[in-house]
């Protein structure tokens, strides 16, 4: 990657981090966001299901908003499932 590729992923990995952070009932310091090429990989653990798919949604809406971020459109989830808070199973 060239200095400008890493500046726009650092940036998109950012706002989606702040994304993260916004989500009620995600706890979002188990989540890291990593930007490479056309995609951002969601990487951590999340204790339930509708966890794990809220914080998808928001990394959409991050990229989707990233206006400077040409070419990127996609959002990989590569989360964990603990199923530590509310009985949640950790199968699906």
């Amino acid at each position: 990657m060239n200095a400008t590729a890493d500046k726009t992923a650092a940036e998109l990995e950012q706002k989606v981090s702040e994304r993260l952070a916004a989500l009620p009932d995600v706890d979002s310091s188990t989540i890291e966001p990593h930007a490479e090429g056309t995609k951002v990989t969601l990487k951590g653990s999340v204790d339930t299901v509708f966890s794990a798919r809220k914080a998808v949604l928001s990394a959409e809406k991050a990229v989707l908003s990233a206006e400077t971020v040409d070419g990127v459109h996609d959002v990989e989830s590569h989360l964990t499932l603990t199923g530590s808070k509310n009985g949640a199973s950790t199968s699906h």
